[in-house]
């Protein structure tokens, strides 16, 4: 009887999970990565300290875009090609790549790894699988060629045809990446700030990686709904077919999008280092184009160092929202932001439950969405704090630009990450590696079920306390 109940009460195995091994994808590319990075034929300067070049291997894998050094003249072409792919792979995911390899080759695979799969691609369910997996190259496919073609058109009569048409390929993987890399020098972008093409193709190709491909699928799916329709076309009944994820998705990155422009654009209007003597259209693309690239991408069209003070606690904010869940972008994300704001305003309202576009949020997802706002405002408040002891060198306002620019993997730096000391590598690195992963993930990673089974069963009694 006493082995029954020991072995009844032996602690279960832990499983692997897809968010463990997503994590664990992500830390084995970044080492293969940073080892080619540091050999001698991926390098055209003097090969840098290994540092510098895993620095390199987790802002490529986690789509950051921060770098201490001009990776256009340290590595070669197989460097730079090394890049492309750490960024393809870190913009989609290792795990995709591997589903694809084993379901085109017709490999059969058990439910429980198929459900590994779905939670690692945040699928619905299995069977789902593979058609959002063709989604997601297709649609990355088609985004990233038309980009790399119009990018061409600005870049050949620069660089010739071979170099032109090689760095409209590069620049359009790392912008639908959502990456901010760029070959183009320590200056990024600022000599293109007024490029019509630059400022129009860029940000489209940030907000497309953006958004989600279960969003893309959801629109896809809906317009041909609509399009198939007895009656014609009707806008409204449109987005009343999609789902609550999509027209929570769409709704806050229009809004975000919108806010952040007018914010930059009146802040920033009369400031000669900045979009002060450009002409009115082009200062509203200026700014349209920084709030783009300032919540994941890392692009920048203006120097960041000469930017006021409120611009850059607006960017810390956007940089911290990111871009959308299941999509190739960082930070909190854009819905996660969206259910904090809805939870707010139903405590206002005195309400327990959080309503939206007519449907109840789980209390569930509730609690998810604010831990992890919390755990991720705990994060970066940390290395914040952290950074001031070891590179106190720096202005506050610019680490925390640091802090929030490596969480929500964006790449914007007010000339912070080329001076870090190694200890602040080290910080900047578990920011980003922890930003992409997510910290729910990171959570569950390194935590186990706080409660048996028993313990669930347990209700104690309610008692009240003091609040503010």
């Amino acid at each position: 009887m006493e082995a029954v109940v020991e072995k009844r009460h032996k602690k279960k195995k832990v499983p692997f999970s897809g968010t463990k091994k997503i994590a664990l994808s992500f830390a084995a590319v970044i080492f293969i990565g940073s080892i080619l990075l540091s050999m001698p034929f991926a390098n055209t300067l003097d090969v840098r300290p290994y540092i510098d070049n895993l620095y390199i291997a987790v802002s490529c894998v986690c789509v950051t875009g921060l770098t201490p050094f001009d990776v256009g003249a340290q590595y070669n072409l197989f460097g730079e090609i090394v890049m492309a792919i750490l960024i393809q792979i870190g913009g989609l995911g290792l795990i995709t790549f591997i589903y694809l390899i084993l379901y085109q080759m017709g490999s059969k695979m058990r439910m429980k790894t198929k459900m590994v799969f779905s939670e690692a691609l945040n699928a619905d369910n299995a069977k789902t699988l593979p058609r959002l997996l063709k989604t997601i190259f297709f649609y990355t496919a088609l985004m990233e060629i038309v980009g790399a073609i119009i990018l061409s058109i600005v870049f050949v009569p620069q660089y010739g045809y071979v170099r032109g048409i090689y760095f409209g390929i590069w620049h359009a993987i790392s912008g639908f990446c959502n990456a901010g890399f760029d070959l183009l020098g320590s200056t990024s972008l600022i000599k293109y700030n007024v490029n019509p093409v630059i400022n129009f193709v860029i940000p489209l190709l940030i907000i497309t990686g953006g958004i989600g491909f279960r969003v893309v699928l959801d629109l896809y799916d809906t317009f041909n709904k609509e399009r198939h329709h007895k009656s014609k076309f009707c806008f409204h009944r449109f987005v009343r077919q999609l789902h609550l994820h999509s027209k929570l998705v769409l709704v806050t990155t229009f809004i975000l999008l919108i806010s952040g422009t007018i914010l930059f654009l009146a802040i920033e209007y009369k400031n000669m280092a900045t979009i002060g003597r450009m002409t009115f259209g082009q200062k509203l693309a200026a700014s349209f184009f920084q709030s783009t690239t300032t919540r994941t991408a890392g692009f920048s069209s203006v120097p960041m160092v000469e930017l006021r003070p409120a611009t850059k606690i607006i960017m810390c904010i956007l940089m911290f929202i990111g871009g959308s869940p299941a999509s190739t972008a960082g930070g909190i994300k854009t819905v996660t932001f969206a259910l904090v704001i809805l939870m707010l305003h139903s405590v206002y309202n005195g309400s327990e439950e959080t309503y939206v576009f007519h449907r109840r949020i789980k209390k569930r997802i509730m609690l998810s969405a604010f831990s992890i706002f919390a755990i991720s405002l705990t994060i970066c408040f940390t290395a914040l704090i952290l950074f001031t002891i070891t590179d106190p060198q720096f202005n506050t306002l610019n680490l925390a630009m640091e802090v929030f620019s490596a969480f929500g993997t964006v790449g914007l730096s007010a000339d912070v990450t080329g001076g870090l000391s190694f200890v602040g590598k080290i910080i900047d690195i578990m920011l980003m590696y922890t930003g992409r992963i997510g910290p729910v993930s990171l959570m569950i990673l390194f935590t186990r079920k706080a409660h048996s089974q028993v313990d669930k069963e347990i209700k104690y009694p309610d008692e009240d306390v003091i609040v503010g």
